[in-house]
């Protein structure tokens, strides 16, 4: 296999250890400082060998030293916010019993402490980088190489029934897919690599290991800037960024600030299908940039990407399979589907995680493998089909389709509609539905364009519609934001949507 990101970012500290590793928050790490404070944190986990490692932190060098530092100990992690406090903080941590959780001692960590008897580690000075503070001398902290099968990582996405899901990854997958990412979009000494994907999320590893294997150096994103749309723009200027990932709903909130970026090269776009009119009012403002539409599972890490060379009229492509990964279409009998036809996403190869851990590890029925093939498989759920050139193109989601009358509409077709229109910012689309499942109506969550919601904005927004779509559309109520409630890791919050807003039937 190619070597665990953690050799590999060793290896770069002996050739360039001066070099500028982690920049931001008001800390700036040299590789060589890096490797030093990851080996004292690898030397305080040793005990941990081949078990799982919690590190509670906001993304930042103290984060990066602690993950790099666990897997250094031969531990895998489980990254988590600071703020993650809660029911489902505590769910993970019971469920994973991890041998320590490296943060701050406070009440989730006595608790972990207490009642699942882990060792709580905090990061002194030298090991969270506090500037002014000398680095140690590394010393080895040597367990056994971890073989390609071991788990990297875990990471938590949020499961149906509202318990998370558990997604392990190997050394293997991990190396390869920051390897190819760091390939594909020139991350290499001199580049500076946004750090917005909150901890917890695979992204967020991804960020860290493109740029640490590659030599480049990683910017964290302040708190208060990664959420503020004005602000992170003002940000990528001032740090030079030339490589920035996010999700196309926080793009398109940025959209009005963006321009000037002359260093930014790449951004990189993922989670949330991407429109067309996004995608040209992206390219406009940021002509030097290279647009790149990506798509996939966590249970793959990614599957596909697509570069956006040129205009896209409706849903842009998801593209073509990333290396490691085969994807089907298939139909309702797991036949694969000829080009033009949609059918359900599958994504097989050895970069699929085999299951869920903890308490849905019984779950089987998305891990199925196809009729004649070995590999194995995840059945996404969402919906696509190919385009005779073999690109692919995404569908919706099977479970978030709209039917009504017996029309089927998909949420993110309704929002492109209402998105392209001056007078709004951002939407989101919603349906209700009865005591039979049926649809009685759509809510159009919107966040007017301005200080102020012009007086015939809702008025603007179901004539847009019904220009797309006719009139048969189900009743139609609009609620009025100031902004989308997101999570954390930056996605529309569905579950916080219906407790705001400014609604009015039409």
């Amino acid at each position: 296999m190619s070597r665990p990101v953690q050799e590999t970012v060793e290896l770069r500290a002996r050739e360039r250890p001066d070099a500028v590793a982690v920049d931001g928050n008001g800390t700036r790490l040299s590789y060589r400082d890096l490797d030093a404070r990851s080996a004292a944190v690898a030397r305080a986990l040793r005990a941990a060998a081949g078990r799982p490692v919690a590190v509670r932190m906001p993304q930042g060098a103290g984060q990066v030293v602690a993950v790099l530092g666990a897997l250094r100990a031969g531990a895998y992690v489980i990254c988590m916010s600071a703020g993650e406090v809660g029911e489902r903080g505590r769910a993970m941590l019971d469920e994973l019993r991890p041998a320590a959780l490296v943060g701050a001692d406070d009440a989730l960590a006595r608790w972990f402490r207490d009642e699942l008897g882990g060792e709580v580690v905090g990061l002194d000075g030298a090991a969270n980088g506090a500037p002014g503070e000398a680095a140690a001398p590394a010393e080895a902290a040597a367990p056994a190489a971890p073989a390609s099968g071991d788990r990297a990582y875990v990471a938590y996405t949020s499961g149906t029934t509202g318990r998370p899901k558990g997604i392990p990854h190997t050394h293997a997958t991990l190396s390869q897919f920051v390897t190819w990412f760091a390939e594909e979009f020139g991350i290499g000494p001199g580049a500076r690599v946004a750090q917005w994907a909150a901890p917890g999320y695979d992204a967020n590893l991804v960020e860290i290991f493109a740029a640490l294997t590659s030599g480049a150096t990683l910017c964290p994103v302040p708190e208060r800037t990664r959420t503020d749309p004005e602000r992170i723009a003002a940000w990528l200027a001032a740090e030079r960024i030339t490589h920035f990932q996010t999700v196309p709903s926080f793009a398109r909130g940025c959209l009005p600030a963006l321009g000037g970026l002359p260093d930014l090269g790449h951004l990189l776009l993922a989670g949330e299908p991407l429109t067309g009119e996004l995608a040209g009012a992206l390219r406009v403002a940021l002509p030097g940039a290279r647009l790149i539409n990506l798509y996939g599972p966590t249970e793959s890490i990614l599957a596909t990407w697509y570069p956006v060379d040129g205009p896209v009229r409706g849903p842009v492509p998801i593209g073509r399979p990333i290396p490691g990964r085969r994807v089907l279409v298939v139909d309702e009998d797991d036949r694969p589907c000829p080009p033009g036809v949609t059918g359900e996403i599958v994504v097989l190869g050895p970069h699929v995680t085999p299951g869920y851990v903890g308490a849905w590890s019984d779950e089987r029925s998305a891990f199925r493998p196809l009729p004649g093939l070995s590999l194995p498989a995840y059945r996404t759920g969402d919906r696509g089909r190919w385009r005779e050139d073999g690109v692919l193109e995404f569908a919706g989601r099977g479970d978030s389709q709209i039917k009504f009358n017996g029309r089927r509409l998909e949420p993110a077709e309704l929002e492109e509609a209402l998105a392209a229109q001056d007078t709004i910012a951002e939407c989101a689309v919603r349906a209700e539905v009865d005591a039979d499942g049926l649809v009685t109506r759509l809510v159009a969550y919107v966040v007017p364009r301005g200080p102020e919601a012009p007086p015939n904005l809702r008025r603007i927004g179901r004539q847009a519609v019904r220009r797309r779509f006719g009139d048969a559309m189900p009743p139609m109520v609009f609620k009025i934001l100031k902004e989308l409630p997101r999570n954390a890791g930056g996605k529309v919050d569905g579950s916080r949507l219906e407790r705001n807003g400014d609604p009015a039937r039409n």
